[in-house]
């Protein structure tokens, strides 16, 4: 097999697999603290622990607001930039990762959203932490690379 040349890489596409791997650290980080407590994503209840129930609304909705989720579909994210890197199926990979990048963005927002819902109540003495930031500049960097690789092919 001859080895990838690096110049042939789409710098595009490196950008959304960096975005990626910036919203899956983020996804990690503490998210805020408040009142010199850390809240982070595995602190934040998704809400009741039957997650199944047909008879609630809310299935679908618990399901899709967990962050092990957000982070399966940031690895699936990552290895479609890299198929778009190396130019392999860049059309539908391009197309398939702006639509996960922009799910991504979804869901770690709205964990961001659950940790306010947690600390507006308890006090107003907020400050965000690195992780938020990751959360949110990550999906939106992906987003971008894959847009530019998308227009880049038409």
């Amino acid at each position: 097999m001859a080895p990838v040349d690096i110049r042939r890489l789409n710098g595009w596409a490196v950008a959304a697999a960096a975005g990626a791997v910036v919203a899956m650290v983020g996804s990690f980080l503490p998210l805020m603290t408040i009142n010199g407590r850390s809240v982070s994503g595995s602190t934040v209840l998704v809400g009741n622990a039957v997650a199944w129930s047909v008879s609630q609304h809310n299935t679908v909705t618990l399901l899709l607001e967990r962050r092990d989720v957000a982070v399966l579909a940031t690895i699936v994210v990552m290895l479609l930039a890299v198929l778009c890197a190396i130019g392999r199926f860049t059309r539908w990979a391009a197309g398939l990762g702006v639509l996960m990048s922009a799910g991504i963005f979804h869901l770690l927002l709205s964990m961001v959203q659950r940790a306010e819902a947690l600390a507006v109540p308890t006090s107003l003495e907020v400050s965000y932490s690195v992780g938020t930031m990751f959360c949110l500049a990550g999906p939106l960097l992906s987003l971008v690379g894959f847009v530019a690789v998308l227009a880049k092919r038409h």
